[in-house]
């Protein structure tokens, strides 16, 4: 009979210790998943700040053309020898294009940076070119526009890119067409 409890008692805690190493999988297994859904979570932000760094360099089109006028000027690329920087613009709480300089943030918690660099690049379509192809009031042919935009989670908020927060770019085209005729 003892040696029938004894081994009762060893198959018990055979089972117990079975179970807890069972709980335990699951429980790092739950940990790891938690971990990877906020990865997921921190690039999905960066995505879209950089997104939104280059629709508000699109939109500000429609409300002036500063912005492209000074990219066409500053960071003009028609050959391989492209220049260094493009027009770098940072986007403001209010989704404007404003001096990186100032260290604007998208959102109130001011963790996520938005930035873009535009560059110029002239029309790639020989039939759309204006006789000049200028940016003077009588008209604007083709123009095309090459945008980085960059998105970063700024955790720490020290303005530097650490390996633990998230930074994404986003590279966009745009080309602007117009009537190169004034009375259009």
């Amino acid at each position: 009979m003892n040696n029938q409890q004894g081994f009762t008692l060893i198959i018990a805690l055979a089972f117990l210790a079975i179970l807890a190493m069972l709980g335990v999988t699951l429980m790092s297994s739950g940990v790891i998943s938690q971990k990877t859904a906020s990865v997921k979570e921190q690039d999905a932000v960066a995505f879209h700040a950089a997104e939104t760094a280059n629709g508000s360099y699109k939109s500000s089109y429609h409300y002036g053309s500063e912005h492209l006028f000074n990219t066409a000027e500053n960071a003009y690329w028609q050959d391989l020898s492209a220049p260094r920087f493009g027009y770098t613009r940072c986007v403001d709480d209010k989704g404007r294009l404003v001096q990186c300089d100032a260290m604007p943030r998208l959102e109130s918690d001011q963790l996520v940076k938005a930035k873009v660099e535009a560059f110029y690049h002239n029309c790639e379509t020989a039939a759309l070119k204006c006789l000049g192809n200028s940016w003077d009031n009588q008209g604007l042919g083709c123009h095309s526009f090459q945008m980085i935009g960059e998105g970063h989670l700024d955790v720490s908020k020290d303005d530097v890119a650490d390996t633990r927060e998230a930074r994404t770019h986003v590279e966009e085209w745009v080309t602007i067409v117009r009537s190169c005729n004034k009375s259009l």
